[in-house]
């Protein structure tokens, strides 16, 4: 009776233990996805702090329009100087003499672009200035560029 008495406590005690133990790694792990998120934002801002998207006082430069228009037609009309015989003229060829591609293109604030460009032999950067008009074509101007 005793011995059963005991086996009992012990399988009880176990039992609790185990749920305590599983508790706590739960408790554990939300606290790390919540600790990570908090640092994979905290990252994300500092990233994104020379974007058009975090620069409120860029924003404003386009005002009363909608970023997201003016934006669209920015990205637009560079495209289409993607689209000349020959590739776009703002980005330089590549060692083979065919015009480079973009990778990928940012857009800083209210007046800067930067572009990341590949071809056969070469990559780089460029650093564009754009002045937009709504009624008009984008114009672009390239003020620097790096070549890997």
């Amino acid at each position: 009776m005793k011995r059963n008495i005991l086996g009992i406590l012990v399988v009880g005690f176990l039992t609790f233990s185990c749920t305590k133990e599983k508790d706590t790694t739960d408790a554990l792990n939300t606290v790390m996805v919540k600790d990570s998120l908090e640092m994979y934002k905290k990252l994300y801002d500092e990233a994104a702090y020379f974007s058009i998207d975090k620069n409120e006082n860029a924003q404003k430069q386009f005002a009363p329009q909608e970023l997201e228009t003016v934006m669209a037609k920015v990205v637009q009309d560079f495209s289409e100087l993607n689209q000349q015989e020959g590739g776009n003229p703002l980005l330089p060829v590549d060692s083979t003499g065919n015009p480079t591609k973009v990778n990928k293109m940012s857009v800083i604030n209210h007046k800067w672009l930067i572009i990341d460009f590949y071809g056969e032999g070469v990559v780089g950067e460029l650093m564009i200035k754009y002045n937009y008009s709504p009624d008009k074509t984008t114009e672009f101007t390239v003020l620097d560029t790096v070549l890997y």
